[in-house]
Parts: structure tokens; C-alpha cells; sequence
């Protein structure tokens, strides 16, 4: 669940030097020129420039903009010109035009670096990263260590995934301004990315000194320290922005979920129960779920998950959150009442269909679960929640059998770093060649081999190659396999089970005894469907 961004903090923008400012509104520019290239125009076009300068101050855009062509008919050559006609088409969010302004710009004024600062600054804002990192390179060749192109060459670094490139060009800036914010942001994200926890901190307690508590760019930093992990430290941040704009819906959600995510469930519930009014948005209501299910309140938490799904039922997540809720807790008959009609009103949601076929499967209507589990498989071929709740049904599914097969033989195609699918598509080889009366359980041997190798520590895998040596008489083998099972897992009451039996055909009366008494004690516990519950629940973290 990811913290809510405000737009301002995403966007690629231009440092303020050149006069380039974004606000939460509507970017506006100050206007830089060079006075030695003006001294060289004549005094008709200076005049209309002069004019044209002093309109787009008062953001009189056509005015500007038709004083400034008629600089640029009265002097060609008029490089200014064509900046202003630049800034103005980039004050209306007309980037392409603005671009085509500014190389001529710099086609007539190669040396005016600060022409060549506005090109890579509409560049970015076309998300054409590398011309503009050439442009801003080209700032710092005509003017060395320009802050503004440092700044910009770091956020295109960060854009670039390059945080230790970022990093290095926003300390080129604050080296030269130890407060200039804008720098310390970027240096706090590359810090973060590079996990230099100690200077995120420094840079962190920077920032909340240099801030006001109603500057935006508080939140910011919080929001951002939450989306690295640093859900800790964002929230002394959220509450101080809270404090200043206590009607803000995404100031409270994020600190909501800064809490949750910092185990402070009280005052996450606290906190959302702000929101979750008459008015209240459905995602303010599912998230409220989520913190009463981690306070163990369970009614709440249902009732929250309905809310949301009521609310906005076209969305699958919250819709399946409330069947999830409902089976985890296990009111099964309930689940499927509410993830029915989910799947009937989406139908191409293969969480939802998931979420149904768990529900029926542990309530004993196999047909159903292989038929909704089949479906989801289909809609998402690569889901290893549903393969895994497949293997897992595949006994009961009898019907339903060879199309689990077939499923499982197709997704093992694909190589996925899945050791259930290799577990269970072994188990279903090794019954079929019993069912047969085959000796030849290479194939299941070389799957479960396959699992070990992407999880050595795969109890089940091992029980099932103690099962396979054993049928082959390799009864040393066996207890080997069997024995490491229930020292990975001494819970695994079938793995002591068969190793009690293994005992007893070698004579080892009393080591029998003891698995036999070890699995009497385990058989009862709801083992398994309390891990088909975990499978489902984990699609809702």
C-alpha cells in the first residue's frame, strides 16, 4: 500500500536560478536576458522587446507574445526574442512550441547559457531525458558549476536510476548553498535509494530545522520518507503538517499509513476515523479494515472492508479485502455470499476469482473451487497464489484433475522461481504413476529437485522424495529424506507419520514410537487449511 504523492513532489522541474518556479498551481516564469547580446539590436526591435518583456511580467501572454514576434520581424537575429517566445509557450504548457523557440536560441546565441538552460528545461518537461542532460551539460561547459544545471542533471540521475550520480550533483549544489531545499530533497531521496541511513537522518533533521510547517515541501520529504521505508521518521513530519492544514484528506491518510506501517494501530484508527464519515472515501475506509484487523478487531475490521467494497464496488481490491476479511475469519458461508456477486460484476478479476475459490475449497465444494481456480490461472498465467491453491485442491478436484495437470505443465514451462508449483506438480506425478502401478518416478524426483533448488529449506519436498525412495525399497534413503523434513519443520505431522512407519520396517520399535506419538499429538491441527488462509491473505499485503 504506497503513500499518497502530491503532484508537486513528482514532477521534474527546473531549479529557481534561471528564474523557473513551479508552484502546486500553474508554472510561471521570470524572464533572464543577456544585456551584451541585446546592446547589438537595433532600437526598433529593443523596443518592441522591451514591451513585450514588461506584458509577460504583468502575464499578459498575447500582448507578450505579439510585441515579442515583432522584436524578432524587426531583428531576425534577435536571440531574446525567441527565448521570450520560448518562456511564453512554456507559461501555456505548450512545450513543443516552446522547443522549437529555444533551439533556435541557441542556434543564434551558442554561447548564452542561460538559453540553452531553458531548452533542457522543456526537454524535461517532454520527459526527453537525454536531451536534456546534453543541454545541462552543455550549461556547465559555458558556465562551471551552475548550480541550476547541477540540480537538474541530479534529478534526471534520479529519473535514470542513478541515485550515486544524483547524489553527487545535488551536493555540488548545497556544497554552494548548505540551504537551498529543492538540493537537500534530492539528496534525502538519493540517500535513501542508497541506503545511507545515518546521512538520510542528517539530512532529514536539515530539513525539518529549514521548513515551516505550511511550506508543501514538508510533506514531501515525509511522503517520500515513507515510500523508502522510513516510516518512523515521516510521521513527526506528517503531524507537523497535519497541525497546519488539519483539513487536508492526503496529509491524514499518509500519516494513517505511516502509523499502520509503523505498528501504531491506535493512532492509525485514530486518525482514520476522521475520515471515514458520511463522506468518507472508500480507500480511507479500506485502510481502516487493514488497522482494525491488525487490532484484532475483527467486526470492525469487516464492517470497514464492506464500507469500501459498498462504496466503490467497481474496485476488485476492496471488494476482495471484505471476502478475504470474511474468510480469514472463517465465516466461509458469508465469504462466498460476498465474493459471488464480485466475480458475476467483475468477471475478469482473477483475485477475486481466487478469493471464491478459496472460500469454496474450504468448504468442501471442490467442483467449484477447481472451476473458479481453473479461470484465474487463465486470466493470470503467472500467479503463484493460484497454482499453489490448486495443487492444493487437486486431490478433492477429481473431475477437474487433468485440467490441473495440463495447467501446471504449462506454467513449468515457463521456468517461474516458484518451489510450490515443482512440489506440487511432483505430488501429482508420483499419484499417477501409483495410480498406475509405475515404477518410474524420475520425472516427479527431478521437479522436487527443482524446488529444493529454489527453496532448501522446503520441508514438504523433502517428505515427498522419503515417500518416492521408500516405494522403491530405498528405505535408508528414505529415512534420510523423511528425517530432514521434520528437522526443517517438526510440525509436518505426515513427515512423522512415514518415518514412523519407515522405523518400524527396520526394527526401531522405540524410534517409531516416538514419531507415531508425535504425529498423533500434530494430525489434528487445521495445518492445512490454516496455509491455504495464508495463501489468500498474502494477496492483500
Amino acid at each position: 500500500m504506497a503513500a499518497r504523492v502530491p503532484a508537486a513532489a513528482v514532477a521534474l522541474i527546473a531549479h529557481d536560478t534561471f528564474g523557473l518556479m513551479r508552484s502546486r498551481g500553474a508554472m510561471w516564469f521570470a524572464f533572464v536576458f543577456s544585456v551584451s547580446a541585446l546592446a547589438l539590436q537595433t532600437s526598433e526591435a529593443l523596443r518592441y522587446f522591451e514591451q513585450a518583456r514588461q506584458l509577460f511580467e504583468r502575464r499578459q501572454l498575447d500582448d507578450a507574445q505579439s510585441a515579442a514576434a515583432k522584436a524578432l520581424a524587426a531583428d531576425p537575429q534577435m536571440g531574446n526574442a525567441e527565448i521570450l517566445l520560448g518562456l511564453i509557450a512554456s507559461a501555456r504548457s505548450q512545450f513543443g512550441e516552446a522547443e522549437k523557440h529555444f533551439v533556435r536560441a541557441v542556434a543564434l546565441e551558442a554561447r548564452n547559457y542561460q538559453a540553452h538552460a531553458y531548452l533542457g528545461s522543456t526537454y524535461l518537461q517532454e520527459k526527453r531525458l537525454t536531451e536534456a542532460a546534453a543541454a545541462f551539460r552543455k550549461v556547465l561547459e559555458l558556465s562551471p558549476g551552475n548550480v541550476t544545471a547541477n540540480y537538474n542533471l541530479g534529478l534526471i540521475a534520479l529519473a535514470e536510476d542513478l541515485p550515486f550520480d544524483a547524489l553527487h550533483r545535488f551536493e555540488l549544489v548545497t556544497r554552494a548553498s548548505s540551504s537551498d531545499v529543492p538540493a537537500l530533497i534530492g539528496t534525502l531521496e538519493s540517500q535513501l535509494l542508497l541506503r545511507k541511513t545515518g546521512d538520510a537522518r542528517q539530512t532529514t533533521r536539515q530539513l525539518d530545522t529549514l521548513l515551516d510547517d505550511r511550506d508543501p515541501r514538508l510533506f514531501q520529504v515525509a511522503t517520500l520518507l515513507a515510500q523508502r521505508g522510513e516510516s518512523a521518521a515521516a510521521i513527526p513530519l506528517m503531524e507537523r503538517a497535519r497541525r497546519a492544514f488539519p483539513q487536508s484528506y492526503d496529509v491524514s491518510y499518509n500519516l494513517a499509513l505511516a502509523c499502520l506501517q509503523t505498528a501504531q494501530y491506535g493512532r492509525a484508527a485514530e486518525v482514520l476515523h476522521t475520515l471515514t464519515g458520511p463522506q468518507g472515501k472508500a480507500e480511507a475506509f479500506d485502510l481502516l479494515g487493514t488497522v482494525e484487523e491488525k487490532r484484532t478487531h475483527r467486526d470492525n475490521a469487516e464492517r470497514a472492508f464492506a464500507e469500501a467494497a459498498r462504496r466503490e464496488p467497481s474496485n476488485e481490491d476492496y471488494r476482495f479485502n471484505y471476502g478475504n476479511s470474511l474468510v480469514q475469519h472463517g465465516k466461509l458461508d458469508l465469504a462466498v455470499e460476498a465474493l459471488r456477486p464480485a466475480v458475476i460484476d467483475l468477471p475478469k478479476s482473477w483475485k477475486l476469482r481466487i478469493g471464491l475459490g478459496t472460500a469454496c475449497y474450504l468448504l468442501g465444494d471442490y467442483k467449484t473451487a477447481a472451476e473458479e481456480l481453473l479461470e484465474a490461472v487463465r486470466l493470470k498465467q503467472d500467479s503463484a497464489t493460484a497454482y499453489f491453491l490448486l495443487g492444493e485442491a487437486y486431490d478433492s478436484a477429481e473431475h477437474f484433475q487433468p485440467a490441473i495437470e495440463t495447467a501446471f505443465k504449462m506454467y513449468l514451462k515457463t521456468a517461474p522461481r516458484d518451489s510450490w508449483a515443482y512440489y506440487h506438480y511432483a505430488v501429482i506425478l508420483y499419484g499417477q504413476a501409483q495410480a498406475a502401478g509405475s515404477s518410474d518416478y524420475q520425472v516427479a524426483g527431478a521437479n522436487l529437485n527443482e524446488a529444493l533448488r529454489l527453496n532448501s529449506s522446503f520441508a514438504e519436498a523433502y517428505l515427498e522424495l522419503g515417500l518416492i525412495a521408500l516405494a522403491q525399497d530405498k528405505v535408508a534413503q528414505g529415512i534420510a529424506a523423511l528425517e530432514k523434513a521434520v528437522s526443517l519443520d517438526p510440525r509436518l505431522a505426515a513427515a512423522h507419520y512415514r518415518l514412523g512407519l519407515a522405523y518400524q520396517r527396520t526394527g526401531s520399535a522405540a524410534r517409531a514410537k516416538v514419531e507415531m506419538d508425535r504425529f498423533r499429538a500434530l494430525k489434528d491441527e487445521a495445518r492445512y487449511g490454516g496455509r491455504v488462509r495464508e495463501s489468500l491473505a498474502s494477496m492483500a499485503r
